[in-house]
């Protein structure tokens, strides 16, 4: 009895070595970035909030985390132009040793540009001064491990830059807003927009 009472001890101990070493390894700092300067361009929505696991974070904060640090991670975005917008996403860019890059999108809306149609009222397009939540959960969340898994890529990472990647407008399937500029698709590759404008907020009137 007695072996038996210090076989188990020992067991107990291995576990509860291996689950410290494990968290002490996994629980390291974390940050949110953005992938470009934000400042430089206008965009037709704006970054409200940002919150994981319910509290408001910013990009460049430090955040102990483990693996799975950026599962929950939530985005409030207000449209700010005076159109609708049916669809907008943003991009998490992660680059990869073999000089590849791995992308995570939170979308939402109906994506007129990529050829879909509105067969319901839901979801609604986003109003000018609306918001809409992009959540990362955690259906997108294991369907992003999976591409991790198929590209060869590690699933840790300390750095998360994101950037908001596109925005299509309610009944302008032609058009969509991307990297600071109105583009226009190109009238023989339904696929290509080519840039007609730097994109600039409406003026407000005093």
């Amino acid at each position: 009895m007695p072996r038996i009472l210090k076989h188990l001890a020992s067991i107990i101990t291995l576990i509860a070595a291996a689950s410290f070493a494990i968290q002490a390894q996994e629980l390291k700092d974390r940050q949110l970035a953005t992938a470009y300067d934000f400042s430089t361009i206008q965009m037709p929505v704006a970054i409200a909030s940002i919150k994981l696991n319910g509290k408001d974070i910013a990009p460049g904060e430090k955040i102990k985390g483990d693996d799975d640090w950026l599962k929950g991670i939530s985005f409030t975005l207000k449209n700010v132009s005076d159109r609708k917008i049916s669809y907008v996403n943003i991009g998490f860019r992660f680059p990869l040793p073999n000089g590849f890059v791995v992308v995570l999108v939170l979308n939402h809306g109906i994506d007129s540009s990529h050829g879909e149609i509105r067969r319901s009222p839901t979801p609604a397009p986003i109003q000018p001064g609306q918001t809409v939540e992009l959540v990362l959960n955690k259906q997108r969340w294991d369907t992003f491990l999976h591409v991790l898994t198929q590209a060869s890529a590690p699933r840790s990472f300390d750095t998360a830059p994101f950037y908001v990647e596109r925005v299509s407008f309610e009944n302008e399937t032609d058009v969509i807003w991307q990297d600071g500029y109105l583009k226009r698709r190109n009238a023989t590759d339904f696929g290509r927009f080519d840039p007609i404008q730097r994109y600039f907020l409406p003026s407000k009137e005093k």
